[in-house]
This record gives structure tokens, sequence and C-alpha cells, in this order.
């Protein structure tokens, strides 16, 4: 096969930076994680010690999302060797653009452009969010219940905390962020091998109407196409495997991204109906942001997801489109045997949940229905302590 040239060759750079190769860099992570974890412990016992629904309201998405981002972060430490085996699998199994006809390359070029700047927008809206949730855009006491806890337990030197942990976020938020991006990495590369596999496909399909069944008599024919079906067939089992890689490696941290992403956007959303009329502007813009972001984050993985079985599904309409009645039996047999093999959609499943456009929907209703269940029982606790 011709040299592979990467349409995602941008995404892959940022992710696949060898920073734990380095014995210092992984020791700093380590220890970044393992400080970020104790504050958060102090964060939690101090939330759990002056236990109120308001403070609940307004300190929880911040501390879910700190917690979500450390979790990231550790897994990403963690699984980094079985993150670069995934990568030699693909590298072993991987076509070129060029084993496709010119128009062919032309409209997956198109494709994976779409998908580029879309990718890049979402990079955009995060290093947005990032920023303008510096302190230097505004105090961010009315967010964050650190700035606070610091002060009661450090006194005059709570600047040291307070500093630190803002300085040592981008890194720890880089970690959290190159573990699900390489999930998004991966499902990219599977999808443009399977568009590769289904143009060519169709390129094989092409025939001469005036030959029509000249073709079964023609021996070079049947064995060209001999050779092309079982470079098909040997390439989708190569694509399965990788696939099952990936899906594996995202199943561990699947639970963990899909429980504390949706009590997240409970929570954020709950913040925005209780007290958007309470904050700061620059409060309001930093919440909203935070809220758009985290909604890009999942559509991107759900629209992955769905493309994913959306073009698994795409192979098997392909191969029964073929020009069968022209081929030998020999040829048949190979092509019902790779029909065999197709039957089954690809997909990242846990539990019978699927990440696809369904699972976006459930999440953002039951995001809304929770937020409103919330507003509900601020609203009553305010009632109730009016009427004492």
């Amino acid at each position: 096969m011709a040299k592979f040239n990467d349409p995602f060759k941008f995404v892959r750079t940022i992710i696949f930076v060898d920073m734990n190769s380095y014995k210092v860099i992984k020791t700093c992570n380590v220890l970044l994680n393992i400080i970020y974890s104790l504050i958060h412990c102090l964060l939690i016992y101090y939330l759990c010690k002056n236990l109120e629904i308001n403070l609940l309201i307004r300190y929880a998405p911040a501390i879910l999302l700190f917690i979500l981002v450390i979790f990231g972060a550790v897994f990403s430490i963690y699984m980094d060797e079985d993150i670069l085996e995934v990568r030699s699998v693909f590298r072993e199994n991987r076509w070129s653009l060029s084993v496709l006809k010119e128009n062919s390359q032309t409209k997956l070029g198109r494709k994976c452009q779409f998908i580029n700047i879309f990718i890049l927008l979402v990079l955009l809206l995060i290093v947005s969010t990032l920023a303008i949730n510096a302190p230097c855009f505004g105090n961010q006491r009315e967010l964050l219940i650190c700035i606070q806890v610091f002060e009661e337990y450090f006194g005059e030197w709570s600047f040291i905390p307070y500093y630190f942990f803002f300085l040592g976020f981008p890194l720890l938020y880089y970690n959290f962020f190159r573990l699900w991006m390489t999930f998004v990495y991966g499902l990219l590369e599977g999808q443009l091998q399977f568009f590769i596999l289904e143009e060519y496909l169709c390129g094989i399909y092409e025939t001469e109407d005036s030959k029509s069944w000249k073709y079964l008599q023609d021996s070079r024919y049947q064995q060209e196409i001999e050779k092309s079906l079982r470079l098909c067939i040997s390439h989708h089992i190569g694509l399965k495997k990788f696939l099952k890689m990936v899906e594996n490696q995202t199943l561990k941290v699947m639970p963990f991204y899909l429980v504390f992403g949706v009590l997240i956007l409970i929570c954020y959303f709950s913040f925005i109906i209780n007290f958007a009329d309470t904050v700061t502007t620059i409060g309001k813009i930093r919440m909203f942001m935070t809220a758009i972001c985290m909604m890009g984050v999942a559509i991107l993985l759900s629209w992955i997801g769905q493309q994913l079985i959306d073009v698994t599904s795409d192979i098997y309409f392909t191969l029964g489109g073929a020009p069968w009645y022209y081929w030998s039996q020999k040829n048949a047999k190979l092509l019902l045997m790779f029909l065999t093999n197709c039957t089954k959609n690809e997909s990242v499943t846990l539990a019978g949940i699927s990440l696809d456009f369904t699972l976006f929907v459930s999440i953002v209703h039951t995001t809304l229905s929770y937020a409103l269940v919330l507003y509900n029982l601020r609203e009553s606790s305010l009632v109730s302590s009016s009427q004492k």
C-alpha cells in the first residue's frame, strides 16, 4: 500500500505528545493528580460540613467537573501504554486515500475537511472557556468554593494554593483532554478506513455494459475480483480488531464519563436556572460558555459514535449492491462470507447504552428534567424558610 497521508494529522499531533516517556514529566503529572485529589477531598469535606441546598447547587458543578478532570488525568497516565499499542495495530492495517480513484479521494477529502473544521471549532470553544475562567478576567469566588476554603484553612498563606490551583489546571486538563480526544481520533481513523473500503468496493464493481455476461468467461477479471475481495476481507478483519481494541479502552472510562457528565450538566443547568440573575456578568459568561462547551463535547462524542454505526452499516449495503451475477462461484462465496462478517454494526456500547445521537437526546432530556427538580427543591426550601 502507498504511504498513508493522515487527514487528521493536527488531532494526532495534539494527543500524541509523548510526555510520559520522560520520568520527570510523568512524576510531575502524578504529583499534580495527587495534590488536586487532596484539594478536592478538602473541598468535599468543607461542603459536607456546611451542607446547605444553596451552597450545594452553587458549588457542586465546579467540584464535579474538577473531579472528572482528575479521573481523566489519572486514566490518561494509566492507559498510556495501551493507547500506544492500539496505535501500532492501526499502523499495520491502514490504507491510504491513494488506493482510490481521484473523484473518490476528493469526496473523502472534503468529508475529512468538514470533520476537521468541526473539531477545530470545539477545540477553540474549549480554549476560550479555559481562558475566560482565568482569574485575570474576574474573581472566581461566586463559582469556586476553593477560594473561601483556602482563606479559612490557610489564612494569609491562601494565595499559594490559590495560584497553584489555577496555574496547574491547564496541565491537568490537557491529560484529561488527551484521553477523550484519543478516543475521538481512534474512531475517526476507523471511520475513514471504512469509508475507503466502501469506495474501493464501489470501484471494483464498475463494469462495461457492452461486455455484460462475457465477464463470466473472463478469467483475468475473475482473478482481479478474487484478489480485491480477499484484500478487502483482510482489511475489514484488521479494522474490526482495531475498533474492538478502541472500544475496550473506551469502556474502561465510559462509566465515569457518562455518570459524571450527566451529573455535571444537571448541576450546571440547575445553577443557571437558580442563580443566573444574581451572579455578575463575567460569572454568567463563564457559566454559559462552560455549559455550551460541555454540550459541544457531548455532541462531538455522540456524532462520532453515530458515524461509526452508519459507516459500518453502509459497508453491508455496498456489498449487497455487488454485481455478483458476473462473478464466478468462488468469488460469490467470498462475497457471501464478507456479507456474513458485516451483519453486525460496530458501535461503542456499555450495558446496552450505545454512544450515538439517541444517547445525546436522553442526556439532554435527563439533564433538564433533574435541573427543574433541583429548581423546585430550592424554591420550596426558600418558601419554608420564609414561613419560619
